[in-house]
């Protein structure tokens, strides 16, 4: 059975980066896959610390709410990663798990753990779904050449205003749903 791994980046767990990183869930368990979902604002962890311990192995030296997950990352085959836009970028949630990915990282620079299909969900309230592309592909670039995340597809919902826009858009909705069953197919 494959494994998806699935992080909600925004404090908001009715909002729209929830509601369709959950719909993205719903459909790669529809195509078969285990999937977890992981709100990073319930969990304890601190940023990367600069240690480099996960230079040498992969893992990494501080002991709290992340530690367990670096392992399930070693082991999944598709990742989720959803995150409101504040501010030009993801959210703080979201920037403090990417410098927690930092053991997926080899001492050589390149990914530790091969390749994994991976789905990015941005919700902005900017109502111009190409205004942070340029963000959205240096992230991707960053993903894949550290950590081996490449994108297979990326869910924008410009004009996110009101929490509930994504559920009452049945295209949204749809597409998560779709591009969770991706990550699995």
């Amino acid at each position: 059975m494959k494994k998806v791994i699935a992080f909600v980046g925004s404090p908001r767990k009715d909002g729209n980066t929830a509601t369709l990183v959950e719909e993205a869930a719903k459909g790669a368990r529809d195509a078969g896959a285990e999937v977890k979902v992981y709100y990073l604002e319930d969990l304890q962890f601190k940023g990367c610390q600069g240690c480099t311990t996960c230079r040498q192995k992969p893992e990494c030296e501080q002991q709290d709410d992340f530690t367990p997950i670096i392992k399930e990352l070693s082991t999944a085959d598709g990742i989720i990663i959803g995150s409101p836009i504040y501010m030009w970028q993801v959210s703080s949630q979201v920037k403090k798990l990417f410098d927690r990915f930092y053991p997926l990282t080899g001492a050589d620079l390149k990914p530790r753990f091969g390749t994994k299909k991976t789905l990015m969900i941005y919700s902005q309230a900017n109502p111009n779904a190409d205004s942070f592309q340029a963000y959205f592909e240096h992230t991707g670039k960053m993903l894949s050449n550290l950590f081996g995340l490449n994108i297979v597809d990326t869910i924008v919902v410009p004009g996110a205003v009101t929490q509930d826009m994504a559920k009452s858009n049945p295209s949204y909705m749809v597409g998560a749903f779709t591009g969770g069953r991706n990550l699995v197919d």
